[in-house]
């Protein structure tokens, strides 16, 4: 089984008992969440860096414009640093923001692309099932809150939105760059 690296199988030994503890901690579901979206996409079934590359991307290698490197970095780096920064909110809400809005962006990835193409792509169940539910709750607690500054959770939305939008149109770019050479 090919995951493109070791940090898959760390996200799918976590997952379990994070998703456990986070039953008696909810301030753990958004890295719940994240951790069991990463495990179907790099693990079981996996596939996800071919399929992002060759299929979405139409790049003709499975190890580009995404590569070993760049996949750690957002799903590691950004994606667990974002999910246990979401876990205090009351201390980084802008964080929480981006975190729940970039989660809402690779769920529309996942699921638009499934609609248009009505196949399944490897991470499409658990950002529908996982990565939505975990938005929706997390940023209806940031607006509740009435400790949470409104500027702080538009700096996050406009954060997390921007990233994005820009993160398909960026490894275009790179590809385009690559192709150039």
């Amino acid at each position: 089984m090919e995951t493109h690296g070791r940090w898959p199988w760390a996200a799918a030994i976590a997952a379990l008992p994070v998703t456990a503890a986070s039953v008696e901690r909810p301030a753990l579901r958004p890295f719940a969440a994240l951790l069991l979206h990463q495990t179907e996409e790099w693990v079981w079934p996996g596939s996800f860096l071919p399929w992002i590359n060759q299929t979405v991307l139409a790049s003709g290698d499975p190890e580009f414009p995404i590569d070993r490197r760049t996949a750690f970095v957002i799903n590691v780096v950004l994606g667990w640093g974002g999910s246990l920064a979401a876990a205090r909110p009351e201390i980084a809400p802008a964080p929480a923001a981006a975190l729940y809005a970039s989660h809402f962006g690779n769920a529309a990835l996942h699921i638009s692309w499934a609609v248009n193409k009505r196949k399944y792509d490897p991470g499409l169940l658990t950002a529908a099932l996982g990565l939505i539910p975990v938005s929706v709750v997390g940023l209806r607690q940031l607006y509740q809150d009435p400790d949470v500054s409104p500027r702080a959770r538009r700096i996050g939305l406009i954060q997390g939105t921007a990233l994005s939008a820009a993160l398909l149109p960026a490894l275009n770019w790179r590809l385009r760059r690559h192709k150039r050479r």
